[in-house]
């Protein structure tokens, strides 16, 4: 696992290795979603890479001084669901935490992970992680027109302030 603050050096070596992932992609329901031009690389401020996959932390002016963690989280089919018991891999694990580590390093108040969907996932993943996560009822602002349920954790501030 190792992750790289945007312009940091190896930066532009993980946008590299990023690339070299998602050219041969298999044909499943996800491929769409990772192609360079959908990564919208330019709204990441740090990468995350580990051996099957990777993902972003991003920031968009809307979300105010947080920051969007396991963004495009990708793993290839192989690693995904690897243990039976639906526990977060361990590989996810040191990934929250790089990425909680970059954004306090990048002075963002809170971090935030976001699903289109239904929360449950974000109540499996509140079980496993060290973190205080919040499950806010309400959906917040993710795309111009877009908004998602979000579960966040404090970074420098304990509130988070943002379009919902």
């Amino acid at each position: 696992m190792n992750t790289v603050i945007k312009y940091n050096k190896g930066w532009f070596q993980a946008i590299d290795q990023i690339a070299s992932i998602i050219k041969d992609l298999p044909n499943d329901k996800l491929k769409n979603n990772y192609s360079m031009d959908r990564l919208i690389i330019d709204e990441w401020v740090a990468v995350s890479i580990f051996d099957g996959g990777f993902s972003s932390v991003a920031w968009r002016p809307y979300w105010g001084n947080n920051c969007r963690i396991l963004n495009r989280f990708y793993k290839i089919p192989s690693s995904r669901f690897q243990n039976k018991q639906y526990k977060v891999s361990q590989d996810t694990l040191d990934m929250i935490q790089q990425q909680l580590d970059a954004a306090k390093t990048l002075s963002f108040d809170c971090a935030f992970m976001s699903r289109e969907t239904k929360t449950q996932a974000f109540n499996h993943y509140k079980k496993h992680l060290p973190q205080i996560w919040n499950c806010p009822k309400e959906k917040y602002r993710m795309t111009e027109e877009g908004y998602q349920h979000i579960a966040w954790t404090a970074i420098n501030s304990d509130k988070l302030i943002m379009e919902n």
